[in-house]
């Protein structure tokens, strides 16, 4: 008996339409009330409240992560120029001197890489189960920071959230190379490139653990791979990857100093000039 489903929703309003719904699996873990820390603190159906109207609770979780990594990175990303102004912060001594009617100094930010660039970008939420929620929120805050400098290096970005998972655990199967075996794959277009970064959105679904735990577990619930794989399945790689792919990364923690590291990275391999002045 094999097994093969990959489903693609283009918008998340029927995403969630489609996960709310009701299942007959026997095995219905989206649903189970005990350890809510492993699905990130919340309940079945405060899950689907986050998920209608967005994790802004959590959005104070991921700032302070985010105000460690966006100075650093936006500095890197843009580059700031001295402009002469009549107002402003800071005075030039010499200028004021010389009665100068522009003394102010005042600092213009050039985007780079103009005219912008869309970007696809596929993140996995994929991840066994001894990853633990505060792993999956500092990585979902990581690649929150990462959407948010593209965009604001003048590029647009489509965020794609993917659940794979593989019927067996050999790297071959993982990879996707057996899906005849079993497997089950989700994609969810999260932020198509013309909509506005919607934070709370991306937050939920990029790093809240019940994104996975909870409401990919009901598509799977509802497709039946719950019942014909054990605890449902292997965390595994996307098809479709994009521009830039973010499978699960990290097994365990990572200091801010990795973390500014790594989106750098992944900045650098989309060619976006972080040089600074």
């Amino acid at each position: 008996m094999s097994f093969l489903k990959e489903l693609h929703f283009d918008n998340l309003s029927d995403f969630w339409s489609y996960t709310f719904k009701e299942s007959i699996a026997k095995r219905k873990n989206s649903r189970f009330e005990g350890n809510l820390n492993w699905y990130g603190g919340v309940s079945w159906e405060e899950a689907k409240f986050l998920a209608k109207n967005g994790w802004k609770e959590g959005m104070e979780a991921l700032e302070k992560y985010r105000a460690t990594f966006f100075p650093v990175i936006t500095a890197k990303v843009l580059r700031p120029t001295q402009i002469y102004s009549a107002v402003g912060y800071q005075v030039d001594v010499g200028s004021y001197l010389a009665n100068q009617p522009e003394h102010f100094i005042n600092h213009n930010f050039e985007e780079r890489n103009y005219p912008g660039r869309i970007f696809k970008l596929v993140s996995s939420v994929s991840a066994s189960a001894k990853i633990e929620s505060q792993t999956i929120i500092k990585r979902g805050a990581m690649i929150c920071a990462l959407v948010d400098a593209i965009e604001y290096a003048g590029h647009r970005v489509e965020v794609i959230c993917n659940d794979a998972a593989s019927g067996a655990e050999t790297e071959d199967d993982r990879m996707g190379l057996h899906k005849e075996r079993g497997w089950f794959e989700v994609s969810v277009c999260v932020k198509k490139p013309d909509q506005p970064l919607d934070m709370t959105d991306l937050a939920f679904c990029l790093a809240h653990p019940a994104m996975l735990r909870r409401i990919m577990f009901s598509a799977a619930e509802l497709e039946g791979w719950s019942d014909f794989t054990n605890n449902y399945g292997y965390p595994a790689k996307a098809t479709e990857k994009g521009d830039l792919y973010l499978q699960e990364l990290f097994s365990g923690t990572m200091s801010d100093d990795a973390a500014i590291e790594w989106v750098m990275e992944q900045l650098s391999i989309l060619n976006i000039d972080m040089e600074i002045r």
